[in-house]
Protein backbone atom coordinates (compact mmCIF):
# COMPACT_ATOMS: atom_id res chain seq x y z
CA UNK A 1 0.00 0.00 0.00
CA UNK A 2 1.71 3.38 -1.17
CA UNK A 3 1.74 6.68 0.92
CA UNK A 4 -0.78 8.10 -0.88
CA UNK A 5 -3.30 5.60 -1.46
CA UNK A 6 -2.98 5.45 2.76
CA UNK A 7 -3.19 9.01 2.89
CA UNK A 8 -6.80 8.86 1.31
CA UNK A 9 -7.80 5.54 3.04
CA UNK A 10 -6.74 7.48 6.98
CA UNK A 11 -8.40 10.71 5.31
CA UNK A 12 -12.51 10.10 6.62
CA UNK A 13 -11.17 8.96 10.18
CA UNK A 14 -8.93 11.76 9.87
CA UNK A 15 -11.92 13.96 9.58
CA UNK A 16 -14.29 12.58 11.72
CA UNK A 17 -11.54 13.00 14.28
CA UNK A 18 -11.29 16.90 13.23
CA UNK A 19 -14.69 17.46 13.92
CA UNK A 20 -15.01 15.71 16.72
CA UNK A 21 -12.23 17.54 18.01
CA UNK A 22 -13.51 21.23 16.92
CA UNK A 23 -16.75 20.70 18.59
CA UNK A 24 -15.18 19.44 21.88
CA UNK A 25 -12.14 22.51 21.63
CA UNK A 26 -14.72 25.17 21.16
CA UNK A 27 -17.13 23.87 24.33
CA UNK A 28 -14.00 23.58 26.55
CA UNK A 29 -13.13 27.24 25.06
CA UNK A 30 -16.60 28.88 25.70
CA UNK A 31 -17.80 27.13 29.01
CA UNK A 32 -14.18 26.65 30.40
CA UNK A 33 -11.60 29.47 29.23
CA UNK A 34 -8.23 30.09 29.32
CA UNK A 35 -7.84 28.40 33.15
CA UNK A 36 -10.01 25.52 32.22
CA UNK A 37 -7.55 24.96 28.83
CA UNK A 38 -4.75 25.36 31.06
CA UNK A 39 -5.94 22.30 33.36
CA UNK A 40 -6.91 20.05 31.04
CA UNK A 41 -3.56 19.94 29.42
CA UNK A 42 -1.80 19.25 32.62
CA UNK A 43 -4.64 16.22 32.87
CA UNK A 44 -3.94 15.30 29.31
CA UNK A 45 0.05 15.55 29.39
CA UNK A 46 -0.82 13.08 32.75
CA UNK A 47 -2.73 10.85 30.72
CA UNK A 48 -0.48 10.71 27.99
CA UNK A 49 2.35 9.68 30.44
CA UNK A 50 0.50 7.38 31.85
CA UNK A 51 -0.60 5.62 28.18
CA UNK A 52 2.66 5.06 27.15
CA UNK A 53 4.54 3.48 30.37
CA UNK A 54 1.11 1.56 30.94
CA UNK A 55 1.29 0.21 26.90
CA UNK A 56 5.23 -0.07 28.06
CA UNK A 57 5.84 1.99 24.58
CA UNK A 58 5.47 -1.06 22.66
CA UNK A 59 3.26 -0.06 20.52
CA UNK A 60 6.18 0.29 17.11
CA UNK A 61 7.72 -3.00 18.31
CA UNK A 62 3.77 -4.43 18.02
CA UNK A 63 3.40 -2.85 14.28
CA UNK A 64 6.80 -4.19 12.79
CA UNK A 65 6.91 -7.65 14.52
CA UNK A 66 3.09 -8.51 13.51
CA UNK A 67 4.01 -6.70 10.02
CA UNK A 68 6.92 -8.99 9.65
CA UNK A 69 5.51 -12.22 10.80
CA UNK A 70 1.96 -11.20 9.09
CA UNK A 71 2.40 -14.99 7.41
CA UNK A 72 3.74 -16.88 9.81
CA UNK A 73 0.97 -17.62 12.59
CA UNK A 74 2.71 -19.51 14.87
CA UNK A 75 5.55 -16.36 15.31
CA UNK A 76 2.75 -14.03 14.91
CA UNK A 77 0.16 -15.47 17.37
CA UNK A 78 3.47 -15.53 20.03
CA UNK A 79 4.81 -12.29 19.37
CA UNK A 80 0.60 -10.80 19.89
CA UNK A 81 0.61 -13.06 23.25
CA UNK A 82 3.51 -11.28 24.48
CA UNK A 83 2.82 -8.25 23.53
CA UNK A 84 -0.92 -8.32 25.35
CA UNK A 85 1.10 -9.75 28.71
CA UNK A 86 3.30 -6.80 28.81
CA UNK A 87 0.70 -4.16 28.39
CA UNK A 88 -1.42 -5.67 30.54
CA UNK A 89 0.70 -5.95 33.40
CA UNK A 90 3.10 -2.95 32.67
CA UNK A 91 -0.92 -1.24 32.72
CA UNK A 92 -1.48 -3.05 36.14
CA UNK A 93 2.19 -1.47 37.71
CA UNK A 94 1.13 2.19 36.71
CA UNK A 95 -2.19 1.37 38.45
CA UNK A 96 -0.75 0.66 41.67
CA UNK A 97 1.83 3.61 41.58
CA UNK A 98 -1.17 5.98 41.00
CA UNK A 99 -3.31 4.53 44.24
CA UNK A 100 0.46 5.23 46.25
CA UNK A 101 0.89 8.84 45.19
CA UNK A 102 -2.69 9.68 44.38
CA UNK A 103 -2.20 12.37 46.78
CA UNK A 104 0.13 14.03 45.32
CA UNK A 105 -1.15 13.87 41.80
CA UNK A 106 -4.27 15.45 43.01
CA UNK A 107 -2.27 18.42 44.35
CA UNK A 108 -0.53 18.38 40.58
CA UNK A 109 -3.91 18.54 38.50
CA UNK A 110 -5.56 20.10 41.10
CA UNK A 111 -8.31 17.74 42.11
CA UNK A 112 -10.30 18.38 44.82
CA UNK A 113 -13.70 16.10 44.22
CA UNK A 114 -14.72 12.78 45.08
CA UNK A 115 -10.64 11.95 44.87
CA UNK A 116 -10.89 8.43 45.63
CA UNK A 117 -13.73 7.76 43.48
CA UNK A 118 -12.02 9.40 40.11
CA UNK A 119 -8.80 7.23 40.85
CA UNK A 120 -10.97 4.60 40.43
CA UNK A 121 -11.98 5.30 36.88
CA UNK A 122 -8.51 6.69 36.43
CA UNK A 123 -6.78 3.12 37.00
CA UNK A 124 -9.70 1.53 34.75
CA UNK A 125 -8.91 4.49 32.28
CA UNK A 126 -4.93 3.31 32.18
CA UNK A 127 -6.02 -0.50 32.13
CA UNK A 128 -8.71 -0.14 28.89
CA UNK A 129 -6.27 2.47 27.15
CA UNK A 130 -3.03 0.21 27.52
CA UNK A 131 -5.16 -3.17 26.28
CA UNK A 132 -6.75 -0.52 23.59
CA UNK A 133 -3.41 0.53 21.95
CA UNK A 134 -2.50 -3.03 21.87
CA UNK A 135 -4.98 -4.10 19.79
CA UNK A 136 -5.28 -0.82 17.26
CA UNK A 137 -0.87 -1.81 16.59
CA UNK A 138 -1.89 -5.38 15.74
CA UNK A 139 -4.45 -4.23 13.35
CA UNK A 140 -1.84 -1.28 11.73
CA UNK A 141 0.79 -4.06 11.99
CA UNK A 142 -1.72 -6.69 9.93
CA UNK A 143 -2.68 -3.85 7.46
CA UNK A 144 -6.02 -4.04 8.74
CA UNK A 145 -6.67 0.01 7.89
CA UNK A 146 -10.73 0.13 7.63
CA UNK A 147 -10.84 -1.66 11.07
CA UNK A 148 -8.53 0.65 12.41
CA UNK A 149 -10.12 3.46 10.70
CA UNK A 150 -13.63 2.25 12.24
CA UNK A 151 -12.46 2.21 15.68
CA UNK A 152 -11.18 5.50 15.71
CA UNK A 153 -13.84 7.05 14.16
CA UNK A 154 -16.60 5.55 16.61
CA UNK A 155 -14.59 6.20 19.32
CA UNK A 156 -13.65 9.72 18.73
CA UNK A 157 -17.38 10.13 18.09
CA UNK A 158 -18.39 8.84 21.57
CA UNK A 159 -15.31 10.56 23.19
CA UNK A 160 -16.54 14.09 21.94
CA UNK A 161 -20.18 13.21 23.02
CA UNK A 162 -19.28 12.27 26.46
CA UNK A 163 -16.73 15.42 26.81
CA UNK A 164 -19.52 17.48 25.62
CA UNK A 165 -22.12 16.35 28.36
CA UNK A 166 -20.20 16.52 31.36
CA UNK A 167 -18.82 19.75 30.66
CA UNK A 168 -22.29 20.97 30.15
CA UNK A 169 -23.18 19.31 33.07
CA UNK A 170 -20.55 19.49 35.36
CA UNK A 171 -18.06 22.08 33.61
CA UNK A 172 -13.99 21.43 34.92
CA UNK A 173 -14.91 18.45 36.97
CA UNK A 174 -17.03 17.10 34.40
CA UNK A 175 -14.01 17.64 31.76
CA UNK A 176 -11.74 15.90 34.29
CA UNK A 177 -13.77 12.78 34.41
CA UNK A 178 -14.61 12.35 30.40
CA UNK A 179 -10.94 12.12 29.90
CA UNK A 180 -10.76 9.31 31.74
CA UNK A 181 -13.92 7.54 30.81
CA UNK A 182 -12.98 8.19 27.56
CA UNK A 183 -10.48 5.99 27.17
CA UNK A 184 -12.70 2.89 28.90
CA UNK A 185 -15.39 3.46 26.33
CA UNK A 186 -12.77 3.11 23.33
CA UNK A 187 -12.17 0.00 24.51
CA UNK A 188 -15.38 -1.36 24.56
CA UNK A 189 -15.74 -0.17 21.18
CA UNK A 190 -12.67 -1.70 19.91
CA UNK A 191 -14.01 -5.25 21.29
CA UNK A 192 -17.15 -5.16 19.80
CA UNK A 193 -15.60 -4.49 16.36
CA UNK A 194 -12.79 -6.95 16.93
CA UNK A 195 -15.21 -9.71 17.66
CA UNK A 196 -17.43 -8.30 14.25
CA UNK A 197 -14.40 -8.45 12.05
CA UNK A 198 -12.30 -11.11 13.59
CA UNK A 199 -8.90 -9.71 12.80
CA UNK A 200 -7.10 -12.55 14.66
CA UNK A 201 -7.78 -15.57 17.15
CA UNK A 202 -8.61 -14.12 20.44
CA UNK A 203 -7.00 -17.05 21.69
CA UNK A 204 -3.84 -15.63 20.78
CA UNK A 205 -3.65 -12.78 22.96
CA UNK A 206 -3.42 -15.89 25.98
CA UNK A 207 -0.20 -17.55 24.12
CA UNK A 208 2.19 -18.38 26.76
CA UNK A 209 4.60 -15.70 27.03
CA UNK A 210 8.16 -15.78 25.50
CA UNK A 211 11.48 -13.78 26.66
CA UNK A 212 12.84 -13.44 23.28
CA UNK A 213 10.39 -11.36 22.04
CA UNK A 214 10.30 -9.12 25.20
CA UNK A 215 13.55 -8.79 24.46
CA UNK A 216 12.46 -8.07 20.79
CA UNK A 217 9.63 -5.34 21.74
CA UNK A 218 11.83 -4.03 24.69
CA UNK A 219 14.32 -1.90 22.04
CA UNK A 220 11.07 -0.47 21.22
CA UNK A 221 9.46 0.21 24.81
CA UNK A 222 12.89 2.27 25.69
CA UNK A 223 12.16 4.73 22.71
CA UNK A 224 8.81 4.71 23.02
CA UNK A 225 8.66 6.05 26.73
CA UNK A 226 11.43 8.52 26.22
CA UNK A 227 9.90 10.37 23.51
CA UNK A 228 6.32 11.33 25.30
CA UNK A 229 8.09 11.12 28.46
CA UNK A 230 10.58 14.46 27.01
CA UNK A 231 7.84 15.99 25.08
CA UNK A 232 5.23 15.61 28.02
CA UNK A 233 7.94 17.00 30.82
CA UNK A 234 9.29 19.64 28.72
CA UNK A 235 5.14 20.75 28.49
CA UNK A 236 4.48 20.44 31.73
CA UNK A 237 7.77 22.84 32.50
CA UNK A 238 7.20 25.22 29.73
CA UNK A 239 3.10 25.33 30.72
CA UNK A 240 3.90 26.13 34.52
CA UNK A 241 6.56 28.86 33.64
CA UNK A 242 4.02 30.62 31.26
CA UNK A 243 1.78 30.15 34.03
CA UNK A 244 4.06 31.60 36.95
CA UNK A 245 5.52 34.64 34.56
CA UNK A 246 2.03 36.01 32.86
CA UNK A 247 -1.24 34.12 34.51
CA UNK A 248 -3.47 30.78 33.56
CA UNK A 249 -4.55 33.22 30.23
CA UNK A 250 -1.36 33.06 29.11
CA UNK A 251 -0.74 29.38 30.01
CA UNK A 252 -4.19 28.34 28.60
CA UNK A 253 -3.71 30.00 25.19
CA UNK A 254 -0.17 28.32 24.10
CA UNK A 255 -2.31 24.99 25.68
CA UNK A 256 -5.15 26.08 23.14
CA UNK A 257 -2.20 26.93 20.20
CA UNK A 258 -1.40 23.39 20.74
CA UNK A 259 -4.37 22.10 20.34
CA UNK A 260 -4.83 24.33 16.92
CA UNK A 261 -1.55 23.06 16.26
CA UNK A 262 -3.02 18.80 16.93
CA UNK A 263 -5.93 19.65 14.70
CA UNK A 264 -4.23 20.49 11.68
CA UNK A 265 -1.29 17.83 11.87
CA UNK A 266 -3.50 15.30 12.25
CA UNK A 267 -3.87 14.06 8.85
CA UNK A 268 -0.49 13.90 8.09
CA UNK A 269 0.14 12.19 11.63
CA UNK A 270 -2.48 9.58 10.95
CA UNK A 271 -0.98 8.33 7.77
CA UNK A 272 2.30 8.23 9.35
CA UNK A 273 0.89 5.45 12.04
CA UNK A 274 -0.25 3.53 9.13
CA UNK A 275 2.69 3.94 6.97
CA UNK A 276 5.86 5.07 8.11
CA UNK A 277 7.28 1.68 9.83
CA UNK A 278 5.74 -0.92 8.27
CA UNK A 279 7.12 0.33 5.27
CA UNK A 280 10.93 1.55 6.41
CA UNK A 281 11.50 -1.64 8.30
CA UNK A 282 11.13 -3.56 5.29
CA UNK A 283 13.25 -1.33 3.09
CA UNK A 284 17.52 -1.46 2.61
CA UNK A 285 19.42 1.86 2.40
CA UNK A 286 18.82 2.74 -1.46
CA UNK A 287 15.05 1.79 -0.90
CA UNK A 288 15.11 4.22 2.25
CA UNK A 289 16.49 7.22 0.50
CA UNK A 290 13.64 7.21 -2.20
CA UNK A 291 10.99 6.76 0.00
CA UNK A 292 12.17 9.57 2.30
CA UNK A 293 12.32 12.13 -0.57
CA UNK A 294 9.25 10.74 -2.20
CA UNK A 295 7.16 11.70 1.07
CA UNK A 296 9.26 15.21 1.43
CA UNK A 297 7.59 15.90 -1.86
CA UNK A 298 4.28 15.05 -0.58
CA UNK A 299 4.58 16.68 3.02
CA UNK A 300 6.32 20.14 2.34
CA UNK A 301 3.71 21.40 -0.10
CA UNK A 302 0.55 19.88 1.93
CA UNK A 303 2.28 21.33 5.31
CA UNK A 304 3.04 25.05 4.24
CA UNK A 305 -0.53 25.37 2.51
CA UNK A 306 -2.37 24.33 5.48
CA UNK A 307 0.05 26.13 7.88
CA UNK A 308 -0.30 29.05 5.29
CA UNK A 309 -4.06 29.00 5.73
CA UNK A 310 -4.06 28.67 9.42
CA UNK A 311 -2.30 32.22 9.64
CA UNK A 312 -4.38 33.67 7.53
CA UNK A 313 -7.35 33.27 8.82
CA UNK A 314 -6.05 32.88 12.19
CA UNK A 315 -8.59 35.74 13.55
CA UNK A 316 -11.73 33.37 12.21
CA UNK A 317 -10.13 30.03 13.69
CA UNK A 318 -9.78 31.74 17.07
CA UNK A 319 -13.60 33.02 17.22
CA UNK A 320 -14.74 30.34 15.62
CA UNK A 321 -12.47 27.21 17.30
CA UNK A 322 -11.94 29.03 20.74
CA UNK A 323 -13.43 32.31 21.77
CA UNK A 324 -12.24 35.83 22.01
CA UNK A 325 -10.61 34.95 25.61
CA UNK A 326 -8.23 33.34 23.74
CA UNK A 327 -6.95 36.52 21.62
CA UNK A 328 -3.31 35.86 23.17
CA UNK A 329 -2.64 33.22 19.96
CA UNK A 330 -2.10 35.88 17.84
CA UNK A 331 0.87 36.86 19.87
CA UNK A 332 2.65 33.53 19.03
CA UNK A 333 1.06 31.66 16.18
CA UNK A 334 3.25 32.81 13.50
CA UNK A 335 6.70 31.19 14.78
CA UNK A 336 4.49 27.95 16.05
CA UNK A 337 3.06 27.53 12.74
CA UNK A 338 6.98 27.93 11.14
CA UNK A 339 8.04 25.46 13.79
CA UNK A 340 5.40 22.69 12.50
CA UNK A 341 7.01 23.05 9.22
CA UNK A 342 9.92 21.57 10.24
CA UNK A 343 8.39 19.36 12.74
CA UNK A 344 6.26 17.47 10.46
CA UNK A 345 10.11 16.77 8.75
CA UNK A 346 11.84 15.36 11.60
CA UNK A 347 8.95 13.29 12.11
CA UNK A 348 9.99 11.14 9.20
CA UNK A 349 13.51 11.14 10.36
CA UNK A 350 12.57 9.93 13.90
CA UNK A 351 10.31 7.16 12.23
CA UNK A 352 13.71 5.64 11.07
CA UNK A 353 15.21 5.33 13.99
CA UNK A 354 12.17 3.94 15.10
CA UNK A 355 11.94 1.34 12.22
CA UNK A 356 15.54 0.28 12.69
CA UNK A 357 15.13 -0.31 16.37
CA UNK A 358 18.18 2.78 16.91
CA UNK A 359 17.41 3.44 20.39
CA UNK A 360 20.09 4.98 21.33
CA UNK A 361 20.36 7.66 18.60
CA UNK A 362 16.73 7.90 19.07
CA UNK A 363 16.86 8.96 22.84
CA UNK A 364 19.46 10.95 22.24
CA UNK A 365 17.56 13.59 19.73
CA UNK A 366 14.59 13.18 22.04
CA UNK A 367 16.61 14.57 25.29
CA UNK A 368 17.91 16.83 22.91
CA UNK A 369 14.48 18.56 21.84
CA UNK A 370 13.36 18.54 25.14
CA UNK A 371 16.72 20.52 26.68
CA UNK A 372 16.94 23.05 23.76
CA UNK A 373 13.29 23.72 24.18
CA UNK A 374 13.47 24.09 27.78
CA UNK A 375 16.79 25.68 27.71
CA UNK A 376 15.78 28.72 24.84
CA UNK A 377 11.94 29.36 26.38
CA UNK A 378 13.80 30.51 29.68
CA UNK A 379 16.11 32.71 27.46
CA UNK A 380 13.37 33.95 24.99
CA UNK A 381 10.70 34.61 27.74
CA UNK A 382 12.97 36.66 29.41
CA UNK A 383 14.17 38.56 26.55
CA UNK A 384 10.93 38.74 23.98
CA UNK A 385 8.05 38.38 26.69
CA UNK A 386 5.21 36.02 25.54
CA UNK A 387 6.09 35.56 22.00
CA UNK A 388 9.20 33.93 22.98
CA UNK A 389 7.79 30.10 23.36
CA UNK A 390 6.99 30.29 19.93
CA UNK A 391 10.26 32.10 18.98
CA UNK A 392 12.43 28.91 20.97
CA UNK A 393 9.84 26.37 19.67
CA UNK A 394 10.64 27.35 15.77
CA UNK A 395 14.72 27.63 16.79
CA UNK A 396 14.27 24.36 18.53
CA UNK A 397 12.86 22.56 15.50
CA UNK A 398 15.58 24.29 12.87
CA UNK A 399 18.24 22.81 15.46
CA UNK A 400 16.55 19.76 15.71
CA UNK A 401 16.57 18.82 11.82
CA UNK A 402 20.06 20.37 10.88
CA UNK A 403 21.25 17.70 13.63
CA UNK A 404 19.22 14.48 12.07
CA UNK A 405 20.06 15.39 8.66
CA UNK A 406 23.44 15.49 9.88
CA UNK A 407 23.00 12.06 11.55
CA UNK A 408 21.54 11.21 8.29
CA UNK A 409 23.71 12.44 5.89
CA UNK A 410 25.37 9.02 4.72
CA UNK A 411 21.75 7.82 3.90
CA UNK A 412 20.05 11.00 2.34
CA UNK A 413 22.92 13.25 0.93
CA UNK A 414 25.66 11.05 0.03
CA UNK A 415 25.47 8.12 -2.94
CA UNK A 416 24.62 4.33 -1.60
CA UNK A 417 26.21 1.67 -3.68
Amino acid sequence: MNFIKTSFLSGLSTAISLLARLISTKIVAVYLGTNGMFLMGQLKDFLRLGNTIGSFGIENGIVKYVSEYDNDKSKLSNIIGTSFKINFTSALIFSGLIIIFKNQIADFLQIYFSENFYFLILIFSIISASIHTCFLSIYNGLNKIKLYVLVNIFSNIISAIILVILVLEMEIIGAFYALAINQIFSLLINVIFFFIYKPFEIGWVFKKFIYDNLKKLSSFSIMAVVGPTCLIISTFIVRDFIFAEFGSDYAGSWEAMWRISAIYLLFLITTFKFYLIPTFSKLDDNELKKEVFKIWKVVIPIIIIITAGVYITKDLIINILLSKEFILINAIIFFHLLGDIIKINCWVLGNIMISKADTKSFIFFQIEWSVVFVALTYLFIGKYGFVGVSISYFITYIIHFSLLNLYFRKLLWMNID
